[in-house]
């Protein structure tokens, strides 16, 4: 089951295409979901034969829980849970086939969350088991809520809030979504301890694209991620300039009681990152810029318009493909869940006007070179070479401590294009800071 929106927690299967027994190709479309703001379709992630269906019509299915498991014709589905992936051997196989992976990034997320194994009383997820091992609790001592009684992340953060006379080791395992004295919306990806890890998206994006991301960091840290204002669960906010853009997040982190951190961020939520880490006023540990704006002067105007303007499936669909080297790559459900998220809300407006004061026609209207120089931790810059929104050769203009990654045959999307080996790039940056 798709996460589509960062709100969605649940959705109405309205249709079902396919049954136990029945041939299924990656990419076939076997089921319809319904969820409050939109009718989505969800596609098959493998090739293969379908073994179980565990919903109907009618149900509620769970966000990135199974809805059929697949596998090789007359195979015994006990067996292919116990031979699920963990994250560790994921990522192996991941690192082997070297960056043109079989499986798209998402696809890796969903195995990574939803995979399970015969432990215990009735299994658990690789997340689960990560947090449960960083907090020193025995997995088998708690009772699993997910498919057959596995024990998934929800479990293992009832069982720490539950333990008396202990002090939380996920201390950011709060509500969802916090908002304090109109700053913005913050949520956790992952609990864990030490400082926390910030992810901060780029124009036209939401926090909730960072989901499939975390599963390749493989860090214990605690993950965070924020809107920006006019963005996802900060759409009714409104910053007019790269400065007000900047001062928004900054006073998020401190509502947060956020003082020392370490700050990721993707093209213009990749210069917010850069501007506060040059600012002096929070202990930022290391900062990770991927497709990084600020750097240069140019930018693609035209996607910028052609992105505000599109009102329809088929012309946001081909700006939207500029995104990434290989449209394949490009989740099929993003356009739809862009689509949906804009109805009812003054998004496009806040955006555009962000827009009009962060970028006039091709060119970008700030620079973060200044706050790079003034920023002494570890530092990495990771772009494209085939970016078609900032051209890759600006990432010339980085200072000479900065660790400079280009990609091949990755555009202006690398967390989702090469995402094991940014995942990669990203965890060393924070480890290296101690």
């Amino acid at each position: 089951m798709p996460q589509v929106g960062q709100d969605l927690t649940e959705g109405k299967i309205t249709a079902l295409n396919i049954k136990v027994g029945d041939k299924v190709k990656k990419g076939d479309i076997v089921a319809e979901v319904e969820s409050e703001k939109a009718v989505f379709e969800v596609e098959a992630f493998e090739t293969g034969t379908v073994l179980e269906v565990r919903y109907k019509v009618g149900d509620m299915a769970i966000v990135l829980e199974p809805i059929i498991m697949v596998g090789e014709e007359g195979e015994v589905l006990e067996s292919a849970a116990t031979t699920g992936f963990s994250g560790e051997n994921a990522q192996e196989i991941v690192s082997q086939a070297g960056e043109s992976v079989t499986a798209t990034p998402v696809e890796l997320a969903r195995e990574t969350e939803t995979a399970w194994l015969k432990t215990g009383t009735g299994g658990s997820s690789p997340l689960a088991r990560r947090l449960a091992g960083s907090a020193g609790v025995d997995i088998a001592q708690i009772t699993g809520t997910g498919p057959r009684g596995a024990v998934v992340k929800r479990d293992v953060e009832a069982f720490q809030r539950s333990r008396s006379g202990t002090a939380s080791v996920l201390p950011f395992s709060g509500s969802s979504v916090r908002a304090s004295g109109g700053a913005l919306p913050v949520r956790t990806l992952q609990s864990g301890t030490g400082d926390p890890v910030v992810l901060i998206h780029g124009f036209g994006g939401e926090l909730s694209a960072w989901k499939p991301f975390v599963a390749h960091l493989g860090l214990a840290n605690p993950i965070l991620a924020l809107d920006l204002p006019g963005h996802g669960a900060a759409a009714s906010s409104v910053a007019t300039d790269f400065e007000s853009l900047t001062a928004a997040v900054h006073a998020s982190l401190v509502a947060e009681g956020i003082d020392r951190v370490h700050l990721v961020g993707h093209s213009l939520g990749a210069a917010v990152a850069a501007s506060i880490a040059g600012g002096g006023n929070l202990q930022v540990r290391s900062l990770s810029l991927l497709s990084p704006g600020g750097l240069g002067p140019r930018i693609n105007g035209d996607y910028i318009a052609g992105f505000l303007s599109s009102t329809s499936e088929a012309a946001l669909k081909v700006w939207l493909e500029l995104l990434v080297h290989d449209p394949a790559l490009l989740p099929g459900v993003l356009v739809r869940a862009t689509l949906a998220a804009r109805e009812g809300t003054a998004m496009v407006d806040h955006q555009a006007r962000l827009a009009a004061g962060v970028f006039a026609g091709n060119t970008q209207l700030f620079s973060i070179r200044d706050a790079l120089l003034r920023f002494g931790g570890p530092v990495r810059a990771i772009v494209g070479r085939e970016d078609r929104i900032f051209p890759s050769e600006q990432s010339d203009a980085v200072p000479s401590h900065v660790g400079l990654y280009r990609l091949p045959n990755v555009g202006h999307l690398p967390q989702l294009e090469a995402a094991s080996l940014v995942g990669r790039l990203v965890a060393e940056a924070v480890r290296s800071a101690g």
